[in-house]
This record gives structure tokens, sequence and C-alpha cells, in this order.
């Protein structure tokens, strides 16, 4: 096969992504079978195989979509010559991407249900993780240079490792119990609080942190 064949689009391919897209979005993984997948593509279980060979290769194109529209909305924070406050931009948007998309993010993070059957999870668990995924590794990148641009410069890699795992652990139980719905009524209150500690635990100033938070909260707002 040539390389001009193999870059040319596969129309049923692509139908096939934007229909599993659509499936996880509106009814979460459960909803991806093989077979739901074909009817909501209008084509056979068939050209499910030919082009993916399994559902969990489908499951791992939509969380790729999902890690490129979350790695953009981290980017979109904006960079500034306030690193600290951009950073807190970015746990603010992390936030609002996960609740605005549950379902995907929850496929993104979990890659699998309760639900499925073991044959599905198995399926799916062998495409890998979060960190595994291209899109993955560069959405988390986004946060781990604005972390750097936050540290001391004698801070070393292995810190900044620390410091990034960290804080995507932190704003990932946020925002799983969010989606949970453990924290209604009291998720605005708890994010404040955690973000804060964040920025306190990595050295800044707890009235620093503070401020950094409601200029973060003013941009994203539009103010």
């Amino acid at each position: 096969m040539s390389n001009s064949e193999e870059a040319r689009p596969d129309p049923v391919r692509e139908t096939l992504s934007a229909a599993a897209y659509r499936l996880v979005t509106e009814q979460g993984v459960e909803a991806l079978t093989v077979r739901r997948l074909a009817q909501e593509a209008g084509t056979s279980t068939m050209a499910v195989y030919s082009r993916f060979g399994s559902i969990g290769a489908v499951a791992a194109e939509v969380c790729e979509r999902g890690f490129a529209e979350f790695g953009d909305a981290l980017s979109a924070a904006g960079r500034t010559d306030e690193p600290l406050t951009d950073l807190m931009c970015q746990g603010l948007a992390y936030l609002q991407f996960a609740t605005d998309h549950p379902l995907l993010y929850t496929l993104m993070f979990q890659y699998s249900s309760p639900e499925w059957a073991a044959s599905q999870r198995k399926a799916l668990l062998q495409h890998g993780n979060p960190t595994d995924s291209p899109m993955g590794r560069a959405a988390f990148g986004v946060m781990a240079e604005t972390i750097r641009r936050v540290a001391t410069p004698e801070t070393d890699d292995a810190a900044l490792l620390i410091r990034s795992g960290v804080a995507w652990s932190t704003v990932h139980g946020l925002a799983m119990l969010s989606i949970a719905g453990h924290l209604t009524g009291a998720h605005d209150l708890v994010a404040r609080g955690a973000l804060i500690s964040l920025a306190v635990g990595g050295g800044t100033p707890r009235e620093e942190a503070e401020r950094a938070l409601d200029a973060a909260m003013a941009r994203m707002a539009g103010g």
C-alpha cells in the first residue's frame, strides 16, 4: 500500500469514530458495543472489526479525542507573566472539563465499568492507560510545564514530577467526586481549598495563593 493510500481518509472509519464519541458522551461507555455502534453508524458489525479490530480500539480512539479536547481546554486557560495564576486557571479548566463531560472523562481515566462484561473490560484495558496515550501525555505536559514555571529555579526534575503528580491526583480526585455527586453544594468551596493548599504546599504564601486563585476565577469568568 502506498503512502497516499494510507493517508487517504476512510469515511466509514470517520463515521464510526464520530458515532462512538457520541455514544460515550451521551450514554456512557456501557452503550459502546459493536452491534450498537454499527447501528448508530448505519453500517455493519464487520465494518467495525475491519476498521478497528475490537471495541477496545474504538474506545481508545474516543479517549484520544477526549484527551485532545482536554489538552485544548488546559491550553485555552492562557499563558501570562503570572504563572501561579495560569496554574490556577488550568486547575479550574480541568474541573470544568470533567464536569462538562462526565461520561467522556470517566472513560478517559477509568477505561472500564462494572456494567461491562469481563471480555469487554479486558479488550479495553489492552489499549493502555491515560499516560500511554499520546494526547494524554500532551495534555499533562501542559500542566507540568506551568508547574515548572511556578517552581523555583533550583527545583529538580524529580521534585517537579512529584509536584505534578500530587496536583494531578488532587484535581482528578475532586473531579471524580464531583461527577459522582459527592460534592453537591460544596464543590466550589472544596475546590478552592484544594487549589490553595496545593500552592501553599509548593511553597507559595497563602495570601499570594488566594490572590492568584481570585485572579484566575475572574479570568475564567471573562472578567
